[in-house]
This record gives structure tokens, C-alpha cells and sequence, in this order.
């Protein structure tokens, strides 16, 4: 097969998903159906969601209580890209590229030993050690000082577009997103409560993925598979059959996960339940009576109940593989608890439990993807996040026509 036709059966198997998917989304909910297996599972169209709707809308990287402190640093090999989140010695956070100007080595490569997070005072590349400042800036190269470029202070790293929203930065590796308040703005309705700047990270989870992206933010927003995956997690707290969502937004989600009836009623007679934590300072009454998640598109998703905030970083890989970092967030306060060890130990063990089964249903359901038989089955009214999901990816597909 030549070059040639091999670019067009590539271009006609893109269409054609892109096709299948804004077919889809015009159906109604209660006609909505799956996503077709080459969706999730085609090499090609990964690559274009890569290049078309991941790296070119926002995508969070980092919680400011991981780097709290001048020189801290996160490292991540995200979008094709080694970054690394900075926070500078004026207090300003920065998403570098790690590739040094000079010919193009990472300046903390893993492969040589160095951590994916840590703190420093400047970052020196291996190969030739010229050594960055803080702000990217190169400071100096060695048998260099009197060349132009670095006399002149004209060579610094590359820096990616950046917004703090939340507590959370995101990049924007086409520098061409709306400012994030104007995409997801509207959510602060829900969540801007929580003052999740304010909060502390305690503990996160890396998980090696065998399965699409598109099939983790599916699960992670439909509340159906309480019955099934989390029949004895999730079920009995926060019933599949009481949960709903908001109308469809066009850059976030909503769903809520009501607390069962009789924790409800406990509750209310004051006796607040599943709360383990310093609940948050300036919720409402109604808070206590839900668990609730949120999409931020493409790939920003917050699991929040009235003293925590779980929150994942994804970071796709391939169309059948990604790296998972699952994380806790709470309110300082509850660092204060007398038995706040033993505490967090135990909610610590439930994520890890609850994200156990998650990973287990998800590689399963990627595996069911290839096989020949599978065809796109009905979805549930429980299912709507996935509904409005499909609309979204339709959405960014007519956009980039």
C-alpha cells in the first residue's frame, strides 16, 4: 500500500468516527446509545484528539499545594511534552518545557536519576550544564559568556500558557484557549464554595492504565455503575437510582449523588454523616445531603463531598493506554484532629479500594471494545453525563472542520 492511500484510509477512518459521534450526540437522551468501538480503541483518532481537542484546550497539570514553596517543581511527560510546573522564587507558577535551547536535552531527564518532584534553586541540563533560573531564564554556559545570545540574556525555556483556576493549573499548549473563568466560569456555582485553593493535598495514587481516556471520564460521571462496580461502596450511600444531573453546559458537567434517604434523615436531625474530616468552612445545609462530580472538558475532573475533594490528572497516553494520578484533598484543619493518622489511613485505604474497582471495570470494558461483536448498546437516563459528553466531543469535532 502506498503513502498515499495509506493517508487516505487514515483520513477516511477518522471521518468516519467523527461521523458515528456527531450522529450520536444529535439523538435525544432517551434514545442515546454508546460510542462505536473505534472510538476508544483506533490509533489514528487518538492521535487527532490529541492534536485537535486535547492540547488544544485546557488541561490541569498540578494542585498549588503540591508546590507551595520557591523552587518546587512537578515533572510530567504530558501531551508528547516533558513540562515541568515551577514555582518561581517571586511566587509566580510557570509550566516550562523541559528542553534545553541548546540542543535540545531535558534538563531533568528521569533516565538520569532525577525525581519527578522536588525543590531546587536553578536547573542545570546534564549535557552541557547551562543552568536556567527560576523564571527560565538562562543564567549561564559553560566557555559561552561572550556569545551573543547568552551576553545578552536572549535565550531562556520555553514556557506554556498557564491560568490558575481553583487552586488547580492548567496548560494551554496552543496558547489559543479562552481565559479558563470564561469556559468554566460557570461552574464556580457548584464548586467555588469549597475555596479549594485553600485546601492541602494528603495523598495520591499513580495508576497505569489500559484503557482510553474517553472511558475513565465516562465512568468517572455516570453514577449508574453504583449498582455494579460499587454495589457495596457506593450503592448503599449514594444510590445510582437518586442521582441526577444538571443541563448541559457547554465546557463542564454536573452531577449529583444524594445521600440515601435515611442518611438523609440523619442529617437533618443534625447527626451529619460519611463526614470523617473538617467539613468545609461556608457550605450550605444541602451540601451535607450529597456527594457530587464534575467535568471541567476535556479532562478536569473533582469528586467533592462536604469535608474532601478527590481529584484526577489525566494523561493519555495511546488509544488504549493512560497514566492516572487519583488524589485527596482537604480542608488544613483537619491536619488538627486527634486522630487524623488513623483517619486518613483509613479513607486513604477506601480510595484506593473504590479506584480499584474503577480501574478493574475500565480495562475490562477497553478489552470488551475489541472485540468483533461489540455493537453500541442503549444508554441509561443514570447514563446522562455520557450523553452530554458525546455532545461536547461533536462539538469540538465541528469546530476544527
Amino acid at each position: 500500500m502506498s503513502a498515499a492511500e495509506i493517508t487516505f484510509r487514515t483520513a477516511s477512518t477518522i471521518e468516519s468516527i467523527q461521523q458515528s459521534i456527531i450522529k450520536q450526540a444529535e439523538l435525544p437522551l432517551q434514545k442515546a446509545r454508546a460510542l462505536p468501538a473505534a472510538a476508544y480503541t483506533d490509533e489514528d483518532y487518538f492521535n487527532w484528539e490529541k492534536d485537535t481537542i486535547l492540547k488544544r484546550n485546557w488541561l490541569s497539570v498540578a494542585h498549588i499545594s503540591q508546590i507551595p514553596e520557591p523552587g518546587d517543581y512537578i515533572n510530567l511527560d504530558f501531551m508528547d511534552e516533558r513540562i515541568s510546573v515551577v514555582h518561581d522564587s517571586k511566587g509566580k507558577i510557570h509550566v516550562y518545557s523541559r528542553v534545553c535551547v541548546h540542543r535540545g536535552m531535558d534538563i531533568m531527564p528521569p533516565e538520569f536519576g532525577h525525581p519527578a518532584s522536588g525543590n531546587c534553586k536553578q536547573f542545570r541540563c546534564p549535557y552541557h550544564h547551562w543552568v536556567y533560573n527560576l523564571d527560565g531564564k538562562l543564567k549561564g554556559a559553560p566557555f559561552m559568556k561572550d556569545h551573543e545570545e547568552v551576553k545578552n540574556e536572549q535565550l531562556q525555556l520555553h514556557e506554556f500558557r498557564s491560568e490558575i483556576w481553583q487552586g488547580f493549573v492548567f496548560v494551554d499548549f496552543s496558547g489559543e484557549c479562552e481565559p479558563l473563568i470564561e469556559q468554566f466560569g460557570g461552574l464556580e456555582d457548584f464548586i467555588g464554595r469549597w475555596n479549594i485553593a485553600d485546601m492541602e493535598m494528603v495523598a495520591e495514587k499513580e495508576w497505569d492504565c489500559a484503557f482510553n481516556w474517553k472511558v475513565l471520564v465516562e465512568n468517572f460521571m455516570e453514577p449508574y455503575h453504583h449498582v455494579g462496580a460499587h454495589r457495596t461502596v457506593f450503592q448503599p450511600t449514594l444510590p445510582a437510582q437518586y442521582c441526577w444531573s444538571e443541563p448541559e453546559a457547554d465546557f463542564f458537567q454536573v452531577c449529583h449523588l444524594p445521600l440515601a434517604q435515611q442518611l438523609q434523615k440523619e442529617v437533618k436531625a443534625g447527626k451529619p454523616q460519611l463526614i470523617d474530616f473538617v467539613p468545609i468552612p461556608d457550605l450550605n445545609d444541602e451540601d451535607y445531603l450529597e456527594w457530587s462530580v464534575h467535568l471541567a472538558t476535556p479532562t478536569f475532573l473533582l469528586f467533592v463531598a462536604a469535608d474532601r475533594v478527590y481529584w484526577y490528572r489525566l494523561q493519555p497516553t495511546s488509544a488504549g493506554e493512560m497514566k492516572l494520578l487519583t488524589t485527596l484533598l482537604l480542608h488544613p484543619d483537619s491536619k488538627r484532629m486527634d486522630n487524623y493518622e488513623s483517619t486518613l489511613q483509613e479513607q486513604v485505604d477506601l480510595m484506593i479500594k473504590f479506584h480499584l474497582e474503577d480501574m478493574e471495570v475500565c480495562t475490562a470494558l477497553q478489552s470488551g471494545l475489541r472485540s468483533a461483536v461489540y455493537k453500541p448498546g442503549p444508554l441509561s437516563e443514570l447514563e446522562e453525563p455520557i450523553w452530554q459528553f458525546q455532545r461536547y466531543l461533536a462539538r469540538q469535532i465541528d469546530s476544527s472542520k
